[in-house]
């Protein structure tokens, strides 16, 4: 199997789980409703460029895959930085409202 199709699937899977984890963190279905544009955005880029790469095979360097990679790892460390936050802060709301 190809290294560029192993890390395209590699950094999808690692953004939707981020979001999945956000998702199942608030429960709010009108919130939620939000998370779909913010994770066709976090993955449309690297998918665009990967497949491109894939069906045209250029001479030199492609940048712009490397620069996909670059935002979609980056955006998908800060969902999975925010997804981890809410869930720290659900638990301790959950665990505020046990002792009460």
């Amino acid at each position: 199997m190809n290294r560029l199709l192993i890390l395209t699937i590699a950094s999808e899977v690692f953004l939707l789980l981020s979001f999945l984890i956000i998702f199942l963190s608030t429960r709010r279905t009108k919130k939620s409703i939000f998370l779909i544009p913010l994770l066709i955005v976090g993955g449309s880029p690297l998918l665009y460029l990967a497949v491109d790469h894939m069906n045209s095979h250029y001479v030199d360097a492609n940048i712009g895959l490397g620069l996909a990679f670059m935002f979609t790892w980056i955006y998908s460390a800060i969902a999975f930085v925010v997804a981890i936050v809410l869930m720290v802060k659900r638990k301790r709301k959950n665990n505020i409202s046990k002792e009460q």
